[in-house]
């Protein structure tokens, strides 16, 4: 490990005091959150005040400060997150973490000098996906958790742009950006910030926790991390108290600072303040499974009081230690102002004091000098590099030194809390809306080829999505429905790591060559590699369309049609200006979570990621305390896929004059004959045969 290039240790902030905590306690940055627009609203966050103090506590004390705006935005919402962001970046903010890609491009437009960091909750899991960030203007991606270090090595190598990778704290179940569970069944959406965590209860059984994942601690595997050439290592825990913060971020810092291995004492410390089970580094080291499964495990509270008031002093008020070295250099001639030059090796400033005469009685010395400029307690700075030219026979006044000192530290203080002047710019004109066009009919997504039978593919669709795993599997099938006419688009895995794109372009191929002349993408990361092989890249609703600027960013990567979020009311979607072709699930069960750990036999054992296990074939059933099941299936890879436990059913005479182009019909745990006989319904005009409850979803209740 090169200790001269170690990657800057990023830790949580909810408040003040834990601003304090990460700082005092060694962190190189922290990120906080600020208004409504933070993927943490629970947490206490900051006033404009408060923030203003917190900016510049850190950035006189060389702490980098990343603050997150990492929510989708709506479009009555955007003027105010641009002011947010303005007051922000005057008041010094390095970066700012974001999700929405309609933010990211209006902050990039108004404030091209501010440095954006791409959100985990934008689901960058390869190299392509990193390469797209970088192509927004993102400087930095906040990768997904789920990748293992093969993966996050190769990502950093050659995206071209900062890599940062959770190494300590909670695990969601779902990949980050992905999750409606919460949204769905409680209007508490995570892509909002107010996410319930339904995950973590029992499902099934009072002692059975599928979905609950041990925390995440990586302080073994620091090492591995840097020599990968990550740039910036995070903490998670922004609801948590500012004691844990300074526990977790002194261990960290101190394992990260001396190029060791942590001691046992160490990793029991960090699993009394905070566990579930213990902690995991299953998705670090490619080893999914029953291991990574835990739940919340509490120590009594006499045994963290002593962590926790030693933690507290780390950071009381008058415990400042001494974070930025200082250089200063003292000359003195008789009969000319003394100076006092102090740099921190970027800024420079340059002091004068008295005139010293020579001295009656005792002159100066170096060492009497150099005693009174060291005296630097009670401020930021230390001065481990003094030196003193002044003449002999001089009388130097300790109180003149004194007040010398303070001068030059205070002017060097100052130097360090200027921000540059922030540059605005207008922002350009709207991207015009094609959706005059009116609606246009009805599309179908099959979850098998099974589903797509002729009775299905004889309505008239505009489009049938398939997977196009299935589609691969199923040659002859698929070439008779597109020489009949049905317009069959594949639909990508929502993520694809490094290691498996290569098939999923020989597969992709195999599709062009069936006729196929479009691919539904749900990741950032798939478009290029779609548009290179010749095919129109359309979007689906893992991008998390969710207002007019992204509608606009997704216009400028060459989307052609995309589908909107499905956590917007109808009036957001009525006041969408939509620069291209738009879709809207209309019918079917919603998909609530994707994740990497399998959901069916992941927290029990029998999973078996060849597909040979029990988990490989059909549906299950996730039954909650309330008796609702929620289906899953097995997705490629092995991968796990929640949805709803009650099907979404929308009038016609609810959608057609939000100004979409499409409606669509998901088609998931129905049968074939199921499938076929709710499409005719609802191109009929009639209500299908649901045989139980439906949901409008969140068209009509919106999210909080």
């Amino acid at each position: 490990m090169n200790r001269n290039q170690l990657p800057e240790l990023l830790a949580p902030a909810g408040s003040m005091d834990a601003v304090r905590a990460a700082v005092q306690n060694g962190a190189g940055a922290v990120y906080l959150g600020f208004g409504t627009f933070n993927a943490r609203r629970g947490a206490k966050n900051f006033t404009a005040e408060e923030m203003r103090q917190a900016l510049a506590y850190c950035r006189l004390r060389g702490v980098k400060t990343n603050v997150t705006v990492n929510t989708l935005v709506s479009d009555r919402e955007m003027p105010a997150l641009l002011n947010d962001v303005r007051l922000l970046l005057e008041a010094g903010a390095d970066a700012l973490i974001v999700q929405d890609l309609g933010a990211a491009r209006c902050i990039r437009q108004a404030f091209p000098d501010a440095v954006l960091h791409a959100s985990t909750q934008m689901t960058i899991h390869s190299l392509e996906g990193a390469l797209a960030a970088k192509r927004l203007g993102f400087s930095r991606v906040v990768l997904s958790r789920e990748l293992p270090l093969e993966a996050i090595r190769h990502i950093t190598r050659h995206a071209g742009v900062e890599t940062e990778v959770f190494v300590h704290g909670a695990l969601c179940m779902c990949y980050s950006g992905q999750c409606e569970l919460s949204a769905v069944i409680g209007r508490r959406s995570g892509n909002r910030g107010l996410c319930a965590q339904p995950c973590r209860l029992p499902y099934g059984g009072k002692n059975n926790y599928p979905m609950s994942l041990k925390d995440l601690c990586l302080l073994p595997r620091l090492r591995a991390l840097c020599e990968a050439g990550v740039s910036s290592l995070k903490i998670e825990g922004r609801m948590k108290r500012p004691e844990y913060v300074a526990i977790v971020t002194r261990i960290y810092a101190a394992v990260l600072r001396e190029g060791r291995a942590p001691t046992r004492e160490e990793l029991d410390t960090l699993e009394k303040v905070f566990s579930r089970d213990g902690f995991t580094q299953g998705y670090l080291d490619d080893a999914p499974g029953p291991a990574m499964f835990g739940v919340r495990s509490k120590t009594p509270e006499r045994q963290l009081k002593p962590l926790y008031d030693e933690a507290a002093r780390s950071y009381a008020a008058g415990q400042e230690r001494a974070c930025v070295p200082v250089s200063l250099s003292f000359t003195a001639q008789e009969g000319h102002p003394m100076t006092l030059q102090a740099g921190d090796g970027t800024h420079r400033v340059t002091v004068a004091g008295d005139c010293p005469a020579h001295a009656n009685s005792r002159a100066a010395t170096a060492d009497d000098v150099h005693k009174a400029l060291s005296k630097t307690g009670g401020t930021v700075f230390g001065t481990p590099d003094i030196t003193v030219q002044m003449d002999d026979g001089l009388y130097l006044a300790a109180r003149s030194l004194n007040e010398l000192r303070r001068q030059a530290l205070d002017a060097l203080a100052q130097a360090r809390l200027s921000v540059p002047p922030l540059r605005e710019m207008p922002l350009p004109a709207d991207r015009p809306s094609t959706a005059s066009a009116g609606f246009s009919g009805f599309t179908a997504q099959v979850r098998t080829m099974e589903q797509l039978t002729d009775a299905l593919a004889e309505l008239p669709l505009r489009t049938i999505y398939v997977p196009l795993g299935e589609l691969v599997r199923a040659e002859r099938r698929v070439t008779q429905l597109i020489e009949r006419g049905c317009a069959i688009v594949p639909v990508l895995p929502r993520i694809v790591w490094d290691r498996e794109q290569e098939a999923v372009l020989r597969q992709l191929k195999t599709c062009r060559a069936y006729g196929c002349t479009a691919a539904l993408c749900g990741n950032l990361g798939q478009l290029a590699p779609v548009q290179q092989l010749g095919m129109e890249a359309w979007g689906d609703f893992g991008l998390n369309a969710f207002g007019s600027a992204a509608l606009d960013a997704l216009c400028d990567l060459g989307v052609r049609r995309q589908t909107l979020s499905f956590e917007l009311r109808l009036p957001q979607i009525r006041d969408l200006r939509k620069p291209m072709e738009t879709e809207l699930i209309v019918c079917g069960r919603l998909p609530l979570m994707l994740t990497e750990n399998c959901m069916i036999a992941g927290s029990t054992g029998g999973c078996r990621r060849d597909g040979t296990g029990r988990c490989a074939h059909g549906a299950y059933y996730l039954t909650d305390r309330r008796g609702a099941r929620f289906p899953v299936f097995r997705e490629e890879h092995c991968r796990s896929s929640l949805y709803n436990s009650q099907p979404l059913y929308l009038e016609e005479s609810e959608y057609r004059q939000t100004g979409v182009t499409y409606a669509r019909l998901l088609f998931t745990d129905e049968t074939p004959q199921q499938a076929a006989q709710t499409a005719r319904a609802v191109l009929h005009g009639q209500t299908p045969a649901f045989g139980g409850p439906v949901t409008r979803g969140l068209y009509r209740r919106g999210v909080e």
